[in-house]
């Protein structure tokens, strides 16, 4: 990522001033931004499914629906997702009138739908099983998995780091050029504007068939996590060579 360089200077009290004020005087600053980005592999994935059954009644659409559920609990688990990890999204049921049969012989019916939908949450290693486990279970609609992390402040830190070397080099070329050179910090504000900056990643959703089928391969890829720092550097000015 190329940085994003917005330096400010502030210089005060330059020109001549009364000796007896030079120890009491503020001291002259220099205002930074910097900036710092790191990649992070992400190592939690989450993906949702839903589950729809028919029948001419209601109450017989829902269990089809929910030993279907079960099903896709049961498989997922089985592949290592923790029970935490899987939380019923909504759960419906209707019921209707519909036309079936050929042109010139159709009939009215009556055909309930229940529909249930599931929020699965698991390693992203492991992705890839889970959507297979899900789909060959009965999941008729899978969609994800998006990408994200187990310690919310992943990478943070080593951003964070960049951010400040990045500001500190603006701070001594900024002062050099102007025959100053910095001696502290005054203050120092992390993260003014921060954060994760990535395209969830998409796994196609595998279809069902009686024949064997490939392997779900899911990529996690990385993520760039971004940080700035505005930092107030002291800076004096060079002393001249005796």
């Amino acid at each position: 990522m190329h940085a994003r360089i917005a330096t400010a200077v502030a210089l005060m009290s330059l020109g001549v001033a009364p000796g007896a004020l030079a120890d009491t005087a503020s001291p002259q600053t220099l205002s930074v931004e910097g900036q710092g980005s790191v990649m992070i592999k992400p190592d939690v994935a989450s993906l949702s499914l839903s589950v729809t059954r028919f029948a001419s009644t209601s109450a017989p659409a829902l269990s089809a629906t929910n030993r279907s559920v079960d099903a896709i609990v049961a498989a997922v688990r089985g592949v290592g997702v923790p029970v935490s990890g899987i939380q019923t999204g909504s759960v419906n049921t209707s019921c209707g009138r519909v036309h079936v049969g050929p042109k010139g012989d159709r009939h009215v019916i009556r055909r309930c739908t229940a529909s249930e939908s599931v929020s699965i949450t698991s390693a992203a290693s492991i992705v890839g099983r889970v959507i297979d486990a899900a789909n060959q279970a009965g999941a008729n609609n899978l969609s994800g998995p998006n990408f994200s992390f187990s310690d919310p402040s992943a990478g943070e830190v080593a951003a964070e780091n960049a951010a400040i070397a990045d500001a500190q080099r603006q701070a001594n070329a900024a002062a050099a050029k102007l025959g100053y050179t910095v001696t502290g910090v005054q203050s120092i504000s992390l993260n003014p504007q921060s954060g994760v900056v990535a395209e969830p990643g998409r796994a196609a959703t595998p279809t069902t068939s009686g024949a064997s089928s490939t392997p779900t391969t899911v990529h996690p890829g990385v993520q760039e996590v971004d940080a700035t720092v505005a930092i107030v550097f002291t800076i004096a000015p060079v002393a001249s060579a005796s």
